[in-house]
């Protein structure tokens, strides 16, 4: 009785192929399409009520926005990552006079793009001219919260236009 056999080179080329297609197909496209960031310069206002002194903020806030698209298989809604500089944001203090300077500069967050939207971001600040701890420790730094109003190109991701306020964090007890 005669075996008929398959040939090597067949049975690899068929096992080569399945795995290819295989690779292919979970492969797919990129998982994230990214795009260029848009930066808009938002107005910031506002005062951080505390000790040893009440603070009031103002000055503009650069506000990046980079739409991202899943092209994955998933398929998840549109997003963007919003970049928020606050480095051109500043206070002084109600009783001193005295500078005080917003820290947090590079906070990101990563948005469900929607037509608005509200976002919230806490920051340090401290007195002086520049973002440091001083020989008191981290008990020189306080926290204020920016609020965001934002509104965006749901095409691009661009922000059309924004507000922002300023207020002290509200802690639960």
């Amino acid at each position: 009785m005669k075996i008929r056999r398959l040939p090597v080179g067949a049975v690899a080329l068929s096992l080569f192929a399945v795995v290819l297609s295989g690779l292919l197909w979970w492969a797919g496209t990129p998982a994230r399409a990214a795009f260029a960031p848009t930066v808009a310069l938002i107005p910031v206002s506002g005062i951080v009520t505390g000790q040893p002194e009440s603070v009031k903020f103002s000055g503009q806030a650069q506000v990046s926005s980079e739409l991202v698209l899943d092209t994955s298989k998933f398929n998840l809604p549109p997003a963007v990552i919003l970049t928020v500089d606050l480095s051109g944001v500043s206070g002084t203090g109600s009783s001193s006079g005295a500078r005080y300077t917003a820290g947090g500069n590079g906070t990101s967050a990563y948005r469900q793009l929607f037509s608005t939207d509200t976002v919230e971001i806490t920051f340090p600040f401290t007195r002086g001219t520049m973002m440091s701890v001083s020989s008191t420790g981290m008990s020189s730094l306080r926290s204020g919260v920016v609020t965001f109003a934002l509104s965006f190109d749901t095409n691009t991701g661009a922000i059309t236009s924004g507000t922002a306020n300023i207020a002290g964090p509200a802690f639960p007890y």
